[in-house]
């Protein structure tokens, strides 16, 4: 019989052994529990039951509804999708407005946006979790801005994460809402915008540091032609 260092209590979890399908399962059901009920509704026995783990088993991993959630979360979180990076920045910015709505909208996405909103108002676990996950995706965005910055396609002084709140916000606001639809043709003039005021910045900061150079060549002294350097002492 062969000898082993570790206890059975020691022993770690073989990937894809019943651990990680107990694991699969229940986070599996905790999205279908939230999708149907919303996070007011969230129960725990429920995801036992509809995961077939016995609840004891489901305690002992996840001791708080707060728990599951977060650990549902960070298992669909898509933080590692890849970016699109075309080279031309409303291009870049068109396929990650296309992407985060496709994942929103989805029955899913749709289902889990409406469940968080709720949430974040009752646990500071999962408002501090949704934080971090909405500072991920700024980033995300945030990098095809940087390359446009590194490309001279804008100025460096660009307010990068305002620009990519500018994109994001209306596509939250009409998956949420009814009414709206999220359309290439939205997304393409809602770029524009976004980029044209981003311009329109710039050339005004330009004029006034121009403005400002100006005035202050206007308050040197003038010499006279022809007069001497004034003899220092």
């Amino acid at each position: 019989m062969p000898v082993t260092s570790q206890t059975p209590a020691q022993r770690k979890p073989r990937p894809g052994g019943r651990s990680a399908r107990v694991r699969a399962a229940v986070l599996h059901a905790a999205f279908d529990e939230l999708g149907e009920k919303g996070y007011d509704g969230f129960n725990m026995e429920a995801v036992a039951r509809r995961s077939g783990v016995h609840k004891t088993t489901v305690y002992r991993r996840w001791p708080t509804r707060e728990a599951l959630v977060m650990d549902a979360l960070d298992s669909r979180s898509d933080r590692h999708s890849p970016i699109s990076v075309t080279g031309s920045l409303r291009a870049d910015l068109l396929a990650f407005g296309q992407d985060v709505f496709t994942k929103l909208s989805s029955p899913h996405g749709k289902a889990m946006l409406k469940s968080l909103v709720a949430a974040v108002d009752q646990s500071p676990e999962i408002l501090e979790k949704v934080q971090g996950f909405w500072r991920e995706r700024l980033d995300a965005g945030a990098a095809l801005v940087s390359k446009a910055i590194d490309r001279g396609e804008l100025q460096a002084d660009t307010n990068v994460d305002l620009l990519i709140e500018g994109l994001l916000a209306p596509i939250y606001l009409r998956v949420l809402l009814p009414g709206g639809s999220v359309t290439r043709a939205f997304l393409e003039q809602l770029i524009e915008l976004l980029l044209g005021g981003v311009r329109q910045r710039a050339a005004s900061s330009e004029s006034a540091s121009e403005a400002t150079r100006q005035r202050s060549l206007a308050r040197r002294p003038r010499r006279s032609p022809g007069a001497l350097p004034r003899a220092t002492a």
